[in-house]
């Protein structure tokens, strides 16, 4: 029974084994481990049920996206609108149009295909970067999945893949498209600009309780605080076991024997060089003139002068040349196959002939050698012992890994059993959101602590690996609900909100009254020197630079300058209460001609991706059109 339950849990796990692996599906379809008729409906799709466990998991992933993208600026409460929980419930939606889509066209993948995927998937690959397939067997049920439910759902969103590549490569941008384009971005403006602060009105705002009652009714989802919950946990992870293997000295040695490769150091070499630059396509009357320069070098060499000052002198090679021309210890297979065949052929102190790479001459002198070879175990032993540790640890984890994942869904009310069973303490929290869980532990996590059965129901949530390679189960004691506190609680955070508003309309007043003197033609020192500020100005400047105020330039840029050449004036919200007024002015867009190949090429591919994307997009919207969708956006 336990296996079934797993194996239909199969799409959260894939999407934390897998997630890496499709990077243009963000989303799978997701299957929840209680019996449907226990679950919320929240939509249909031609048929086909969507629950709320598989929407709330769904918005843990989206979050997890945009966190990556606003790091600390994301705002939890924002994160809970409407808006962001229709666009998780839609993802659900058409990643099941999909599913149905490339049934109905025999979209297929093959075995061959399906295998070299899984090779690639670093969580199945040894530390030497390949294949393993004790991994692979040790840790899908570690996650709850068998190989079949593994490889079916992956084979699924490979297919997807596919399907948006064809969909979407129909793409391409013209080469005048994205010459206009290039022109334009690489186009300079002369930009000047006054900020009138807000400390300048600190004095004249005062704030009345009336508004504050006002901006707080008017206001009050603003300072909604999200939901929050108590956690009780265990945790475990094989570096916890590390400490309590006992070794000996005959287990450590026989674990040297058996992984002497581990041990085995490649012979290096350390070595002096002087280059004389030439291309490997250069007239025979460079490439004549650079043997002769590295020869006259050699013949110095050799004739006593320090090989390091000589390097100093003549090498064109910049990073190493202020060195001696030192390389530093090397393996074989790092240089170029010329210079590493030179350098190892030389006995210390020997200078070579010069030598010929893709770079040009090399003259090259031995200054040390590391011999390679199996290092002896005496030298090694405290290497060994750790590596011995850890690898004992890993076998032990994975078999405690598998009872704890058991005990965890056999005694679904309470942690103390798993936790007794494997000498592990359960560990409580202070009430968190799931921006704070995901922090503390994992999206993941995150998201089984907000599954209904583990919410509502008080039940374990099935264990989650974690990306530092413990496994963590929770469940749920408290859970408060997410609500706008009174207005003594939050009193000081919507006085501060009015205080800037009020001051945030006095900048904006004052900056646009600036902007009118200047449009009337009074002059820019004149007009600042009255108003008391100073003036910044930079002349040609590009849309990256960084001597201009960030809002400022991306303002600047958006102002449509008079084909007469007059400056144009602006004015914009600088941070949370400040204004600038704004002058832009020589707009100086580069000829058709002046831009490099390269450049358009560039611009090409980014243009091609992008419409790509809406092209996939408008191939969701069609599908969607010619289903029978339902939304219960109510159920959320």
């Amino acid at each position: 029974m336990l296996q079934a339950i797993r194996e239909r849990s199969q799409g959260v796990i894939v999407a934390i084994i897998v997630g890496f692996i499709i990077l243009t599906f963000a989303l799978w379809g997701i299957e929840s481990y209680i019996g449907a008729d226990q679950q919320v409906v929240v939509a249909e799709a031609d048929g086909e049920e969507i629950y709320l466990a598989e929407f709330q998991d769904t918005l843990q992933r989206l979050r997890r996206q945009a966190q990556q993208m606003m790091g600390e600026s994301l705002d939890d409460i924002d994160w809970n609108s409407a808006v962001v929980r229709e666009r998780a419930l839609d993802q659900l939606v058409n990643d099941r149009l999909l599913d149905k889509f490339v049934d109905a066209v025999r979209m297929r993948v093959s075995d061959a295909q399906l295998a070299a995927q899984i090779t690639r998937i670093p969580t199945f690959q040894d530390e030497n970067g390949s294949f393993s397939r004790q991994l692979y067997q040790q840790r899908l049920p570690l996650v709850g999945m068998s190989e079949a439910s593994f490889e079916n759902a992956l084979r699924d969103d490979m297919v997807k893949a596919q399907l948006r590549v064809g969909v979407a490569s129909s793409e391409f941008v013209t080469r005048e498209e994205a010459a206009l384009v290039e022109r334009l971005r690489v186009q300079k403006r002369d930009i000047g600009y006054a900020i009138v602060p807000a400390s300048e009105y600190a004095d004249e705002v005062v704030v009345s309780d009336e508004e504050v009652t006002q901006h707080y009714e008017a206001n009050r989802e603003q300072y909604r605080e999200p939901e929050r919950v108590r956690l009780e946990y265990l945790a475990m992870s094989a570096a916890d076991l590390e400490s309590e293997i006992a070794v000996d000295d005959a287990a450590l040695r026989a674990y040297y024997e058996a992984n002497k490769a581990n041990y085995t150091r490649e012979e290096q070499r350390n070595v002096n060089h002087i280059l004389i630059q030439v291309g490997e396509d250069a007239a025979e009357d460079e490439v004549t003139a650079a043997r002769e320069r590295a020869a006259a070098a050699l013949a110095r060499a050799r004739e006593g002068e320090s090989f390091e000052k000589l390097a100093e002198e003549l090498s064109d090679d910049v990073g190493s040349r202020t060195e001696g021309g030192e390389t530093g210890m090397f393996p074989r297979g790092v240089m170029a196959p010329e210079f590493e065949e030179a350098a190892f052929a030389l006995d210390v102190g020997e200078i070579s002939e010069p030598v010929r790479t893709r770079f040009g001459f090399h003259v090259i002198k031995l200054k040390a050698v590391e011999p390679g070879g199996l290092q002896p175990f005496e030298e090694v032993a405290e290497q060994v012992s750790t590596a011995y540790r850890a690898a004992e640890a890993q076998k032990q984890f994975f078999d405690m890994a598998e009872q704890f994942s058991n005990l965890v869904y056999e005694h679904p009310d309470s942690l103390d059993v798993a936790g007794e069973a494997l000498d592990l303490e359960v560990q409580r929290s202070e009430p968190m959101s799931a921006a704070d869980i995901a922090r503390e532990f994992s999206d993941a996590v995150a998201a089984r602590a907000f599954e209904p059965e583990v919410l509502v129901e008080g039940l374990n949530g099935e264990p989650v690996e974690l990306a530092d390679g413990r496994v963590v189960a929770v469940r749920v004691t408290e859970h408060q609900p997410s609500v706008v506190p009174p207005l003594a609680d939050v009193r000081e955070a919507v006085v501060e909100a009015v205080r800037t508003a009020k001051l945030r309309e006095k900048t904006r007043a004052a900056a646009e009254a600036l902007g009118v003197r200047l449009r009337e033609g009074d002059s820019v020192a004149e007009v600042i020197e009255d108003a008391g500020l100073g003036w910044e100005s930079e002349d040609g400047v590009g849309r990256d630079s960084t001597a201009v105020n960030r809002a400022v330039l991306r303002e600047a840029f958006r102002v449509s300058v008079p084909a007469s050449g007059d400056a144009a004036y602006t004015t914009i919200p600088i941070g949370r209460a400040d204004h600038a007024v704004v002058r832009v002015a020589n707009v100086q867009t580069p000829a058709a001609d002046e831009v490099s190949d390269r450049a358009i090429a560039d611009v090409q591919q980014e243009i091609t991706t992008a419409r790509s994307t809406l092209t996939w997009q408008s191939f969701l919207e069609s599908l969607r059109a010619g289903s029978e969708v339902t939304l219960f956006k109510d159920r959320l």
